[in-house]
C-alpha cells in the first residue's frame, strides 16, 4: 500500500536539516518517519544508516546499509560505509572484500582514481588480495603509469611465489616485462624466482617515479611533427595572433583585406569610398546599408573574393538567402575563402532546416580538409567513404541524428586550433586502423568519438601485450557509453576472435553488418561480411546477405559470383534442393543483364550436372536444351542431350540431335562422324537408325568396304524385323557402292521386290 508522499517529503526535509546541524539522533528519528511511509526508499534507508553510524548505533547502521544494497547493489556510498563498519569491527577479510567491490564500482564509472584508492585500502587490510593488485595494475596501465603497474604485477608475483605457484608468478613477471622491457627490477625478479629467493616488489621504486603521461608523447625540436608538416606555415597563425574558428577567421581576413583596399596602388577612388563606408556601416551593425554599399561596389566592377564572401555573410545575417547563396557560390571558387564559404552555406541551410543541403556542404568541407591528411593513393577511397556517409545519413531520414552529426562538425571547425586537432585526429585514426582508412567524419560522428578513438588506441596496446581480457573489458565500457559506434563493436569482435570465441565473434560481426546495411553504408557491410566468410566460408546466411547488398547496388556480376558459391555450399552440405533453388534464382537474375550468356551457360551446366547425378533425366534435359539454344553448335552439349534423350526413350529427339551433331562433324572433322557413331552404336547395337547412319558415314568418307559391311548387317536386321521396304532401300544402297558380288545383291533385290524370300 502506497504511503503518504507529503508526509514522506516533510520527514525527509527535516532529516536533511538535522543532518546539516549534525543532530544525528533527531536526523535518524526523522528518517524513521520517512521510512514509515515508504519502507524501501533507498535514499531514506541510506540516510538513516549514516545518521545511525554518526550517533553510535553501529548495528542499526550496518543493517540499514545492507538493506540499501539489497535494493540497489550498485549503491557505492552504502557499500563504502559498510566496509568502514567491518574494518572497525575487526572483520578484516570482509572489509577488504567490500573495499574491492567499491573500487570496482568506481572503475566501472570510469573514475579510476577513486577505484585505485579503495583497491589500495583493500590491499592494506589483506596484502594477499590478488584481485585488487590485478585491478591496480590494469588501472595504472590505462593512466599511462607503467612503473606503478609493474610494481603491482611484481607484488602479485611475490604473492604467488609465497603460495608455491611458480607458473602464475612467472606469468606476472612476464606481463611486467612487456610493460617495461630491460627494467632492472624485473630482471631481479626473474633471477629471484629462478634461484628460490623472495621477489622484492619495492625494488621498482629505487629507479625513479613515472613521468607524467604527457611527457611520453613529447617530441624534441628535431623530431617535431611540424617540421615535416606541409601545412605548418599555411594553416597555423602566428603565436601572437588571436585564434579563431574557420568561419570567424575567414570573416576577419575578408574584412582586413577589404580595409587595405584604400592603401593599394592604383585603387579606384570610388571603390575605395564605397568599401570604407561599407566597413564603417558594418562595424556599427548597420548591416543592410553596408550590404548595399558592397553591392554598389560589385555593380561598378569591383571583383574580389573577399568582397563576395563578406557580402554573403551580410546577406546571410539579414536572412536574404538567395542573395547569400549567390555570393557564396562565387567565393567557393576561391582557394582562400572556399572552405569558409561552404561552411557558411552549410550553416545557412541548417538554420533553414534544409538538412540535405546542410549535410552536403558540411561534409564537403570535412572531405576537403581530410584529403590533405592522407597519401594521394588513398584519396579515391576516402572520397567514396564520404559519399557513403552522406548517403547513409540521408537514407536514414533521421533528422535528429543528422543534426547531432552536423553539431559535431560545427563544433570542430569552431575550435580555434581546428587545424592542429585535424592532424592529431588523423594520427589517432591511423593508429587504430590496421589496413583500412577511417574518415574524419567518422571520427567526429558523435561527441564522444574522440574518447572512443583513444579507447581503441588503448585496446591496441592491450592486444599487443596479449592482455585480451582487459582489452575486451575496455571495449565493453566504451560500447556502453556509445553503443551506436560500430568500430568499437568491430574491435570487440576482433578480440573475441583472438580469444578463440569464434562463434561469438561471428555473431557480433553479423550484427555489425546488418546495422551498416540499415545505415546505408553498404561498402562497410560488405567488408564485414567478407571478413566473416574468411572465418566461415560455408556460412550460407552470410553469403545470402552479401548477395542482397550486391543486388541492391546493382552489382549483378558480383551477386552472381556469390550465388554460384552459395549454391555450391548448399550442395556440399547435401542440401541439393536448396542448391538448385539458388541456381534458379541466379538464372532469373541474369534476365536483368545485357551480357549474361556466359553466366547462363555456367549456371545451366551446373544444374544439368546436378540433375544428372540425381538421375533426373527430365531436369537435366531441360537444362541442356536451354544450353543448346545459347550455344547451338557445342559438341559437348549435343552429346549430353543425345544421352539424356536415349535414357528417356525419346528416340526421335535423340536421332534428330544425332543428325545435328553429325552435320557439325561433317563440316569440321568428318572422321569424327564414324568414331562417334561407332561409340554410340556399341551401346545400342540393335538401333537400325544408328546402323544406317554409320553406313552412310563410311560411304561419305570413302570407306566402301566398311559401308557395305554395315549395310549388310542393317539389311539382315530389317528383314528379321519384317521391314521389307527398308531392306530393299538398304540393298539398293549396297549395289550403288559397287560390291564385288554385285550380281548376288541384284538377285536378292529382285527377290525382295517380287515378294519371294
Amino acid at each position: 500500500m502506497a504511503g503518504d508522499q507529503k508526509r514522506f517529503q516533510t520527514a525527509m526535509i527535516h532529516a536533511e536539516k538535522f543532518s546539516q546541524q549534525t543532530n544525528w539522533g533527531e536526523a535518524a528519528r526523522a528518517y524513521r518517519f520517512a521510512l514509515a511511509e515508504f519502507p524501501n526508499n533507498e535514499a531514506a534507508i541510506t540516510g538513516f544508516g549514516k545518521a545511525s553510524l554518526a550517533s553510535g548505533n553501529v548495528d542499526f547502521a550496518e543493517r540499514a546499509f545492507e538493506q540499501a544494497l539489497k535494493i540497489n547493489p550498485t549503491n557505492h556510498e552504502a557499500l563504502q560505509y559498510l566496509g568502514e563498519i567491518q574494518e572497525k569491527a575487526g572483520r578484516i577479510d570482509a572489509a577488504a572484500e567490500t573495499y574491492l567491490r567499491v573500487g570496482n564500482m568506481y572503475a566501472g564509472r570510469m573514475d579510476l582514481e577513486s577505484g585505485i584508492e579503495f583497491w589500495q585500502r583493500s590491499i592494506a587490510l589483506v596484502p594477499t588480495q590478488t584481485e585488487a593488485n590485478r585491478r591496480l595494475a590494469n588501472a595504472f596501465v590505462k593512466l599511462g603509469q607503467p612503473r606503478r603497474a609493474v610494481r603491482e604485477l611484481l607484488t602479485l608475483a611475490a604473492v604467488f611465489q609465497q603460495h608455491n605457484n611458480r607458473d602464475q608468478a612467472l606469468q606476472q613477471i612476464r606481463e611486467a616485462d612487456q610493460l617495461m622491457p630491460d627494467e632492472p627490477a624485473i630482471t631481479a625478479a626473474y633471477e629471484a624466482l629462478e634461484n628460490g629467493l623472495a621477489i622484492d616488489p619495492k625494488a621498482i621504486e629505487e629507479i625513479r617515479f613515472d613521468a607524467p603521461a604527457s611527457e611520453s608523447v613529447e617530441l624534441s625540436t628535431e623530431e617535431s611533427l611540424w617540421d615535416e608538416d606541409p601545412f605548418a606555415f599555411d594553416m597555423f597563425e602566428a603565436d601572437d595572433t588571436p585564434k579563431r574558428g574557420l568561419l570567424e577567421s575567414a570573416k576577419q581576413d575578408a574584412m582586413a583585406e577589404l580595409a587595405n583596399v584604400a592603401f593599394e596602388d592604383g585603387a579606384n577612388p570610388n571603390h575605395t569610398m564605397l568599401i570604407v563606408q561599407a566597413i564603417d556601416l558594418q562595424a556599427t551593425n548597420n548591416l543592410f546599408e553596408s550590404a548595399n554599399n558592397y553591392q554598389k561596389a560589385l555593380r561598378e566592377g569591383m571583383k574580389r573574393p573577399a568582397l563576395y564572401f563578406n557580402l554573403g555573410i551580410l546577406w546571410s545575417d539579414l536572412n536574404q538567402v538567395e542573395q547569400a547563396v549567390e555570393m557564396f557560390n562565387i567565393s567557393t571558387q576561391d582557394r582562400k575563402y572556399g572552405l569558409a564559404s561552404r561552411l557558411a552555406l552549410g550553416e545557412m541551410y541548417r538554420v533553414a532546416n534544409k538538412l540535405d543541403l546542410a549535410l552536403k556542404y558540411y561534409a564537403e568541407v570535412m572531405r576537403l580538409v581530410d584529403l590533405n591528411t592522407i597519401p594521394s593513393h588513398k584519396r579515391d577511397e576516402l572520397v567514396r567513404r564520404y559519399d557513403e556517409i552522406v548517403k547513409g545519413y540521408l537514407s536514414s531520414g533521421n533528422s535528429d541524428r543528422i543534426n547531432v552529426f552536423i553539431d559535431s562538425l560545427k563544433s570542430f571547425f569552431s575550435h580555434p586550433a581546428w587545424e592542429k586537432r585535424l592532424i592529431e585526429a588523423r594520427q589517432l585514426m591511423d593508429g587504430v586502423t590496421e589496413n583500412g582508412l577511417m574518415s574524419l567524419a567518422e571520427y567526429l560522428e558523435t561527441p564522444a568519438t574522440e574518447v572512443i578513438i583513444r579507447v581503441m588506441a588503448l585496446t591496441n596496446q592491450y592486444v599487443a601485450r596479449n592482455f585480451l581480457m582487459t582489452a575486451s573489458e575496455e571495449c565493453l565500457r566504451a560500447i556502453q557509453r556509445v553503443p551506436e559506434h560500430l568500430p568499437l563493436h568491430i574491435r570487440l569482435a576482433d578480440i573475441l576472435l583472438q580469444q578463440d570465441h569464434t562463434d561469438e565473434a561471428i555473431a557480433k560481426y553479423l550484427y555489425i553488418a546488418r546495422v551498416y546495411q540499415m545505415r546505408g553504408t553498404s561498402e562497410e557491410a560488405i567488408g564485414v561480411y567478407e571478413k566473416v566468410l574468411r572465418l566461415a566460408p560455408m556460412d550460407v546466411t552470410v553469403r545470402a546477405g552479401l548477395i542482397d547488398i550486391y543486388i541492391s547496388q546493382h552489382e549483378l556480376e558480383k551477386a552472381l559470383d556469390e550465388y554460384l558459391i552459395l549454391a555450391n555450399s548448399y550442395y556440399q552440405l547435401a542440401q541439393v534442393d536448396r542448391s538448385l533453388e539458388k541456381y534458379n534464382e541466379a538464372l532469373r537474375l541474369t534476365a536483368n543483364m545485357t551480357q549474361a550468356e556466359h553466366w547462363r551457360v555456367e549456371i545451366l551446366g551446373r544444374m544439368g550436372d546436378i540433375y544428372n547425378q540425381r538421375f533426373d533425366w527430365a531436369g537435366a534435359t531441360t537444362a541442356y536444351e536451354e544450353l543448346d539454344k545459347i550455344k547451338p553448335n557445342d559438341e559437348k552439349i549435343l552429346r549430353k542431350l543425345i544421352d539424356f534423350y536415349y535414357k528417356q526413350n525419346k528416340f526421335n529427339f535423340a536421332i534428330n540431335t544425332v543428325d545435328k551433331l553429325l552435320s557439325l562433324y561433317q563440316r569440321q572433322n568428318p572422321l569424327k562422324t564414324t568414331e562417334f557413331l561407332k561409340e554410340l552404336s556399341a551401346g545400342r547395337p540393335e538401333d537400325t537408325q544408328l546402323r544406317q547412319r554409320m553406313a552412310i558415314a563410311y560411304a561419305q568418307n570413302g570407306m566402301t568396304r566398311q559401308a557395305i559391311a554395315e549395310y549388310d548387317a542393317l539389311g539382315e536386321m530389317q528383314l528379321e524385323s519384317g521391314h521389307r521396304d527398308e531392306a530393299i532401300q538398304t540393298i539398293q544402297a549396297i549395289i550403288n557402292l559397287g560390291p564385288d558380288d554385285v550380281s548376288g545383291y541384284k538377285r536378292l533385290l529382285s527377290q525382295l521386290r517380287g515378294g519371294a524370300m
